[in-house]
């Protein structure tokens, strides 16, 4: 998951240092694969990097495809949904 969420709440003020708002964390505690699987039921957009191999976007600098998600066979990358170790999720990331 996500590093910069460890410790927040449901609902839990911002961070120091930025302008003072409440934090509306509706799914927090979902995995990934529910996050996915919401996000495909309901046939919700994103990103098409998903699409091709990413599973953690960041910057140009930082970000890389999941090499969990390579076939061996093809060469191809699967979608980020097909990923099957959550704990994975942010391999993708330099």
């Amino acid at each position: 998951g996500d590093p910069n969420a460890k410790g927040q709440d449901p609902f839990c003020p911002s961070s120091e240092g930025w302008p003072a708002f409440m934090r509306v964390n509706p799914i927090l505690d979902w995995t990934y694969a529910e996050v996915w699987s919401f996000l495909r039921l309901a046939k919700c957009k994103y990103c098409s990097l998903y699409d091709e191999g990413y599973t953690s976007l960041g910057s140009t600098k930082d970000t890389k495809k999941n090499e969990a998600l390579l076939d061996g066979k093809t060469g191809t990358y699967r979608p980020a949904h097909a990923l099957l170790d959550q704990e994975a999720e942010r391999a993708g990331r330099a």
